[in-house]
């Protein structure tokens, strides 16, 4: 190949692979839902015969009010238009996104929506997590023993559904008169991979909710499995997936699970426990802890330590709500006859 046409063929390798690394510099998380906002901004374009790559903040503001029509929430619309920025970006393109038409548009449809969430997941608190617990199947059977040590360590590790599916079998240690070790190797509020330890007590009064207990069940059905070839070495074994899919008829994949099955497992537990599965997600297991540490008297600092949020106005979101009632001056005022 001519040093002309292998210094071209070089650059184009390159230009291919920067703009791959572009597009992981975002969670995959973030990469799905920008994904599925563009298409659905390009789909819109196309049916109006306009240029979705055109950096046009008027039809970008259209689009905008076209979102809020159908009922979309202010930060589900930021997510499409930072979607719109990000594919321009990787096209090399600018999009002023502060242009003066279009940021009023986003104030206006801002004010009129107001930017409190509509719907939140309720959080799986230990009352409800031990319903949803009795009500899978035995314990002593590989389904059952999964999902509970799921529930429990998603819930005591106040991990995300993403975090907890992530697990290998080499990110659970065992601290003996303790708990369980658990390390989270890469997460929402850590894209770069430094890694988190967490700690979970265990509860060794009661076992059927000690996540200990539960995860050793769990890991003597896993162990069985056909994925772990005991010719291979420890640390070929310890990057397999901690939690597997397990077939109608109890068997052991190894096979790992998408975030979805997290969303499935705590629904369908609710579910048999006779509660709404409408209400309950993938999150409910993190609100969970948190929701309870915060009733518990936690303080912020603790909690952020449990949940890993970055964010303090998040981390205090749960714990408000048992704020309002600690030294509330209506207590003074309407408990005070009980005092004389």
């Amino acid at each position: 190949m001519p040093d002309g046409a292998h210094r071209a063929a070089e650059l184009e390798d390159l230009s291919r692979r920067a703009a791959l690394y572009a597009t992981r510099a975002k969670g995959d998380g973030t990469r799905r839902a920008y994904r599925s906002a563009w298409r659905s901004f390009e789909a819109w374009c196309r049916d109006l015969g306009r240029e979705p790559l055109a950096a046009d903040p008027d039809t970008i503001a259209m689009y905008v009010v076209r979102c809020a029509d159908q009922g979309f929430a202010v930060s589900s619309i930021r997510v499409h238009l930072a979607a719109i920025r990000t594919a321009h970006l990787l096209a090399g393109l600018s999009v002023d996104l502060r242009h003066p038409r279009l940021a009023m548009v986003v104030e206006g449809i801002t004010r009129a929506k107001g930017t409190r969430p509509r719907r939140q997941a309720a959080p799986a608190v230990p009352g409800v997590l031990r319903l949803m617990i009795a009500a899978r199947p035995a314990p002593d059977t590989p389904l059952g023993a999964r999902d509970r040590a799921m529930l429990l360590l998603g819930f005591g590790a106040a991990l995300r559904r993403s975090e907890l599916v992530a697990l290998t079998l080499g990110d659970v240690e065992t601290v003996p008169g303790r708990g369980l070790r658990v390390l989270v190797r890469r997460s929402k509020t850590d894209q770069h991979g430094a890694g988190q330890a967490i700690a979970v007590w265990a509860n060794p009064d009661q076992p059927g909710v000690c996540p200990l207990a539960v995860l050793e069940t769990w890991l003597a059905h896993r162990r069985e499995a056909a994925d772990l070839d005991w010719t291979a070495s420890a640390t070929a074994r310890a990057e397999r997936p901690l939690f597997c899919a397990v077939t109608k008829a109890g068997r052991v994949t190894g096979t790992g699970l998408s975030d979805k099955a997290v969303v499935r497992l705590v629904k369908q537990a609710a579910a048999d426990a006779g509660l709404d599965p409408e209400r309950f997600s993938g999150h409910s297991l993190r609100a969970g802890l948190a929701t309870a540490a915060g009733d518990a008297g936690a303080g912020l600092a603790e909690l952020m330590r449990q949940t890993r949020h970055k964010s303090t106005e998040v981390a205090l979101g749960y714990l408000r709500p048992a704020d309002l009632w600690r030294n509330n001056v209506t207590e003074k005022v309407f408990g005070g006859d009980k005092k004389r």
